[in-house]
């Protein structure tokens, strides 16, 4: 999607959040081309550092610029090709079967098709890592944060901090701890998704319809009748 140089400028100055709602910095600086769509912004940390983000990582919302995460940047764009990828394999296989094209248009597209498949079920085996690793991260911030109230509580009932600093703070740790479990939620989603797609990929081969597989004539073997025994009574 193209980000234009006047939509991002009016928010020079403003905080730039994640989708969670964590605060990333201050928008500092936009890169754009001649024709004024953006290439980047740059983004001021607290601790001084600037961050250079890419445009297809920007959203323009009413709340302000949204940065989205590189992890699920990756995600959307292989489950979105994996998706493109599997309508065109089944589409494949309605023509075939339907007799709408050949068998060798068929199978020359078949090939290019389950070449494209194998790559992007790869590609998503390695972004499925991305999203485990971060999910291991954010497991341990969520630990952290559990730590952090835990102990933060056992300083307020002993007295050592004052009720109202202890709500502040409590609230705060709460806060991020909630934005962490969102995003767990949002990374876990992503990985159920492209493991769904990764299986409804793979389009098993139609017969054509014209094509009647003839089936094998069954004779039962027939059983050896026997005649029945004559009897005969002799009088003494």
């Amino acid at each position: 999607m193209l980000v234009l140089i006047d939509e991002v400028e009016k928010h020079l100055g403003s905080r730039v959040r994640d989708p969670y709602g964590r605060t990333l910095g201050i928008l500092s600086s936009i890169y754009s081309d001649i024709d004024g769509s953006v290439s980047s912004i740059e983004i001021l940390r607290e601790d001084g550092i600037l961050l250079n983000i890419p445009s297809e990582r920007i959203s323009i919302t009413p709340d302000g610029i949204i940065v989205i995460p590189e992890w699920k940047i990756e995600a959307i764009r292989v489950e979105q090709h994996l998706d493109r990828a599997r309508k065109r394999s089944r589409a494949l296989e309605d023509l075939f079967s339907s007799k709408e094209i050949g068998s060798q248009a068929y199978e020359e597209i078949k090939k290019g098709l389950d070449a494209t498949l194998t790559r992007l079920r790869e590609r998503s085996k390695q972004v499925k890592g991305l999203l485990r690793k971060r999910l291991g991260e954010i497991e341990d911030e969520l630990l952290h944060l559990d730590k952090a109230i835990n102990h933060l509580k056992l300083s307020y009932t002993s007295g050592e901090i004052g009720e109202q600093r202890f709500k502040a703070s409590i609230e705060n740790l709460r806060a991020a701890r909630n934005r962490y479990i969102d995003e767990k939620k949002d990374v876990e989603k992503h990985i159920e998704a492209l493991e769904k797609l990764e299986t409804d990929a793979v389009i098993q081969p139609k017969i054509p319809t014209e094509i009647q597989v003839a089936q094998p004539k069954i004779e039962m073997p027939q059983q050896n009748q026997q005649k029945p025994i004559e009897v005969r009574i002799v009088s003494s």
